[in-house]
């Protein structure tokens, strides 16, 4: 079998790169652009959590109570003085079943807790909320990146605290895109043609608007948005950008698998 000379220096260089990943499993490798609405880069890089068969999880603080909040898996510190509608890097989590433990502030008290079991080579996201009930919830839940590149995907996950249900809307579309969201609830996945379009989120039942944002949802990403604040004063929403694969390592690996 002949093996061209450029194919031959692709392959090198691809296991060059492998080799290198191999030193590091404390942090992301994956080529995941993450950004917020404010346009903060989360992560970016170049391996696959999935090919290396590891669980990767992240922090989002939706607490407004919690201005600087920090996350244990079995009393190993993972992330420290995350501050309100910060959304952190992915890390390594060594064990796929964890005991995630909440703190905020200079308080060594656990505020929220939750055991999970995770799979290997799968993205989760450890969301700190408000439960409605004067205590704190954290949730985990799995970030789905794999999609149809010629669709947008959007999620919506619910922390306002002291409303109800909510609706989601899309302008021109007669009937919502998510709706009857409870508090701490996320709303799945779903898919959406690529759009300029507004999005208004109101309490389910009497249509009190909590919130109105214009967003472009692209071809190829998945969106989160997670809801915050407390009704009556601001409500905001932490827009969260996960583009799942780049094109320049679509195409490396496309042409790697023509190569003669």
């Amino acid at each position: 079998m002949r093996i061209h000379t450029t194919t031959l220096l692709l392959l090198l260089s691809l296991a060059s790169g492998l080799t290198a990943c191999k030193g590091d499993r404390d942090t992301d490798t994956q080529a995941i652009e993450t950004t917020t609405a404010e346009g903060s880069l989360a992560s970016a890089s170049t391996d696959s959590a999935e090919h290396r068969a590891v669980s990767m999880v992240r922090m989002i603080n939706a607490l407004p109570s919690a201005k600087d909040a920090s996350v244990s898996a079995d009393d190993r510190a993972m992330f420290s003085g995350i501050g309100f509608k910060t959304v952190t890097p992915y890390s390594e989590l060594k064990d796929n079943i964890a005991k995630f433990r909440l703190q905020a502030g200079d308080r060594d008290t656990t505020i929220a807790s939750n055991n999970e079991i995770m799979m290997d080579g799968s993205r989760y996201s450890l969301v700190a909320l408000p439960d409605g009930n004067g205590r704190v919830r954290l949730r985990v839940l799995k970030d789905e990146l794999a999609m149809d590149s010629s669709k947008a995907r959007l999620r919506v996950i619910h922390g306002v605290n002291g409303v109800g249900e909510i609706d989601v809307v899309m302008a021109g579309m007669t009937e919502p895109f998510f709706d009857n969201v409870n508090l701490t609830s996320e709303a799945g996945y779903k898919n959406i043609d690529p759009v300029k379009t507004t999005v208004t989120v109101s309490v389910d039942g009497n249509g009190q608007r909590l919130l109105k944002r214009e967003m472009d949802f692209q071809a190829g990403h998945s969106y989160s948005i997670v809801l915050t604040g407390t009704a009556g004063q601001r409500v905001e929403a932490i827009v969260i950008d996960d583009q799942a694969i780049s094109n320049a390592k679509m195409m490396m690996l496309d042409s790697l698998k023509k190569a003669p």
